[in-house]
């Protein structure tokens, strides 16, 4: 029996999801999901096996839709709502989806940016070389005439079979996809579990988009726990604050930035206000010093915590019980996940040495849709080569320093971005900061900094400050004072877009 139909079967009452005011418990989800499932089963002609991509929002309704694809054996394939026209053309072609359901607020951003980028080809396509495409409301529309009365075949649950598509987070300019089956979800979960356990009133609350690894994975972990989440749309700090008290949260996935806006909302985002949070998990990107100890003087457990969409999110992550001793960390490999530090030879390095991250357990997926030759260069004798940086201290903690693509070379010195914005974020007045390198004749790259400062901040001191903490050939030679700092949806800074801000 699949998972959902045995909640539904067993812990019929038992809350499953949560939106504002709304709940929904396991036997009502069961229901919607079934509704949808059979018109789209009925009216698209969608099975097992079938791609259907999404565009639309954190909401309730994306999560009916996920689950009603898992019941009928189909692929979801969740993109990025904030793509422009011709990057989601790029995905389509790649993924030739059997269905593309999107929601009306995505149809018009889609419209909208394929008119901005000049694309003769609808950002939607109604029936074309992709997909037959439907609108959320239709959808939902029709489920709506034969719910409970749905009758979908039962079929036995196959871990080996796909259930999703996600693209990475995009920090690189080649478009990958990952294919991950049940077991590589269920693994996931299961050693998720086994550091952060499980207890039967958790909730877990999904801020992080679901066309991302930590928001499906919410949804994947939810489904085999027999546990709620709660969903919400957008990112605003006090709302957020409200939520986690009103919904009883007790577990949170977040992002550096996520959290430092979150703590300028201190009254409401402390232990003291929220004693049912028993984890915060952080990841995405890494936090400064100062970020973990304003988090931790509030008395909110925060986690460090490391994955990748190849490996269905987590791989790495601290323990609530070792909260003060893992700070600053990622903490340990999850249960079923080998981690290992190598060399540029690939030969494992002990603790202490600093190298490239490699993975391999249940959890990983197989290689990359459709892109064997990647494939094959990323995923060697059964392990993932994450291409980021990291190493294991003397206590088994891993530590990630940022990607190995992203390392500065200037007068023969390697140089990584992220020593230098650890101490950037570390200066008053200073918002937030992104380092990249930019091409130079004499000295192979110099280094380049955008910031986010506050009013009055003066650049000269922020130099002064970087010259007692960084060596001479780590100051940056460039700084561009901007509004925002471009990130993916993890959090991570996207350093093309960076490298823009200093071109003529």
């Amino acid at each position: 029996m699949k998972p959902l139909a045995m909640h539904a079967s067993d812990i019929p009452d038992r809350t499953a999801l949560i939106q504002g005011d709304r709940r929904w418990s396991w036997g009502e989800l069961y229901t919607e999901a079934g509704a949808i499932a059979t018109v789209l089963q009925t009216d698209y002609g969608i099975k097992a096996g079938a791609i259907v991509a999404t565009i639309a929002e954190n909401d309730a309704s994306h999560v009916f839709l996920l689950h009603a694809l898992f019941l009928l054996g189909a692929i979801a394939a969740p993109l990025n709502i904030r793509l422009t026209a011709v990057e989601r053309e790029h995905q389509l072609a790649l993924l030739g989806p059997d269905l593309l359901v999107h929601s009306e607020a995505a149809a018009t951003a889609a419209a909208q940016s394929s008119r901005q980028s000049g694309s003769v080809d609808p950002a939607v396509p109604v029936r074309g070389e992709y997909a037959v495409s439907c609108r959320v409301a239709d959808l939902l529309s029709a489920a709506a005439q034969c719910r409970g009365k749905h009758v979908l075949p039962e079929t036995a649950f196959d871990a080996s079979a796909p259930c999703s598509i996600l693209f990475t987070s995009g920090t690189t300019t080649c478009i990958k996809a990952v294919m991950h089956t049940w077991r590589n979800h269920h693994a996931s979960a299961y050693g998720s579990a086994g550091n952060l356990g499980v207890y039967p009133d958790d909730n877990w609350l999904c801020i992080i988009p679901l066309y991302h690894i930590g928001g499906l994975a919410i949804v994947t972990r939810s489904l085999f726990y027999g546990t709620a989440m709660t969903i919400r749309q957008g990112f605003d700090a006090r709302e957020i604050c409200a939520d986690l008290q009103r919904a009883h949260v007790t577990l949170l996935s977040i992002v550096p930035t996520m959290l430092r806006r979150l703590l300028d909302c201190a009254d409401d985002f402390s232990r003291q206000r929220l004693p049912a949070l028993r984890a915060v998990l952080l990841g995405g990107a890494s936090a400064t010093e100062d970020l973990w100890k304003n988090a931790h003087s509030q008395g909110l457990p925060v986690l460090g915590t490391y994955g990748l969409t190849e490996s269905c999110s987590q791989v790495v992550t601290a323990s609530p019980d070792d909260v003060a001793l893992m700070a600053g960390t990622a903490g340990r490999p999850i249960r079923g996940a080998v981690v290992r530090i190598t060399d540029d030879a690939g030969q494992g390095l002990a603790a202490g040495n600093s190298g490239e991250i490699w993975v391999r357990g249940p959890m990983v997926a197989n290689g990359y849709f459709r892109n064997r030759e990647l494939s094959e260069r990323q995923f060697t004798g059964g392990w993932l080569r994450t291409g980021d940086i990291g190493m294991f201290d003397h206590d088994g903690l891993l530590h990630v320093s940022g990607r190995a693509d992203e390392v500065i070379i200037t007068g023969g010195e390697n140089v990584h971005p992220y020593e230098i914005e650890q101490v950037l974020l570390g200066i008053e007045g200073l918002r937030d900061a992104a380092v990249t390198g930019l091409e130079d004749e004499e000295w192979g790259m110099k280094i380049a900094a955008a910031i986010v400062v506050s009013d009055g901040t003066d650049i000269g001191r922020v130099e002064t400050r970087c010259r007692e903490k960084l060596a001479g050939y780590k100051i940056p030679r460039f700084w561009k004072i901007v509004n925002v700092i471009p990130r993916t949806a993890s959090g991570k800074i996207i350093r093309e877009q960076i490298r823009k801000f200093f071109r003529p």
